[in-house]
């Protein structure tokens, strides 16, 4: 199966997980019709002064590859920066944010893995 890319319709969410400002998301859906245990697989841009609010994953792991651009992630309480290439693992029950300081979009993967 092939998913061409410029097929998918972009959405844009405000204040992604009561963070502030926005991101458009352009999620793979056609990943739910498989069998497994990917439940999310996105390309995200973060706009300009943007932040992913903090959020816990109970029943699920998230995995941000960073593409583009430099994020500013709280992984579990501790601040580090994400450059691209970087990847953030959020294990079932941590907790993360991510944050667009910078001018310009940054671009991550987005990832999330339903606990069996």
């Amino acid at each position: 199966m092939i998913i061409r890319g410029n097929e998918l319709e972009p959405k844009t969410m405000e204040k992604p997980r009561d963070g502030r400002g926005s991101a458009i998301n352009i999620a793979y859906e056609a990943i739910h019709g498989l069998e497994g245990r990917i439940k999310i697989f996105s390309v995200v841009d973060l706009q300009p002064d943007s932040m992913v609010g903090y959020h816990k994953h109970e029943n699920d792991t998230e995995i941000y590859l960073m593409l583009d651009g430099t994020g500013v992630v709280n992984d579990n309480g501790i601040h580090d920066i994400l450059r691209p290439g970087d990847m953030l693992i959020t294990n079932f029950g941590e907790s993360h944010s991510i944050e667009n300081k910078s001018s310009s979009p940054i671009t991550f993967l987005a990832i999330i893995v339903d606990k069996l």
